[in-house]
């Protein structure tokens, strides 16, 4: 025997189903998920901000002017060179090393002391930045230790390991 319902308790449990169904279809949208951190090993370095540190300029960069000076001769410009791989060798504890052009860059202030032996222009220095003799030809440095370098002149001729070359 089932009882009948009132027909107005019937629209009222109708009423309240329709208006749970209605919530329960009107949700939030879904919340963004949270910021991730970024992996250590795949995050980008910070910026750098930090400016290269300044050169500083020797005394002895002033007094080197001579070098490759008509009023001077090849063994003074030797003398000097010799003077300022002195010099380096005092300041930053053994000789520069490496090719010609990477020598220069040493004195030129391209060292960890930033200091700088040479003028950064004049007859000494050619258009690539290697130490250059009287007649042109870039100096030749034969590494003999961490304080002993072997400085090679080409010569007049313009070319190592002939009869003319000077060695210091």
């Amino acid at each position: 025997d089932a009882q009948a319902m009132p027909p107005e308790t019937f629209r009222d449990k109708v009423g309240l189903i329709a208006a749970l169904l209605q919530l329960s279809q009107d949700t939030d949208p879904p919340l963004p998920p949270p910021p991730t951190k970024p992996d250590a090993r795949t995050a980008a370095p910070p910026a750098r901000t930090e400016e290269p540190s300044p050169i500083t300029r020797l005394p002895i960069a002033d007094e080197v002017t001579s070098l490759n000076s008509p009023d001077t001769t090849v063994d003074d410009d030797l003398a000097t060179i010799e003077l300022l791989l002195s010099e380096f060798r005092k300041h930053q504890g053994g000789n520069p090393i490496g090719e010609n052009d990477e020598i220069a860059a040493a004195l030129l202030g391209g060292n960890p002391k930033h200091l700088s032996y040479l003028p950064d222009k004049g007859p000494h220095l050619n258009a690539t930045g290697q130490l250059i003799d009287r007649w042109g030809t870039p100096y030749f440095f034969h590494q003999l230790s961490g304080s002993e370098t072997e400085i090679h002149s080409a010569g007049p001729d313009k070319e190592l390991n002939t009869a003319d070359d000077i060695v210091r």
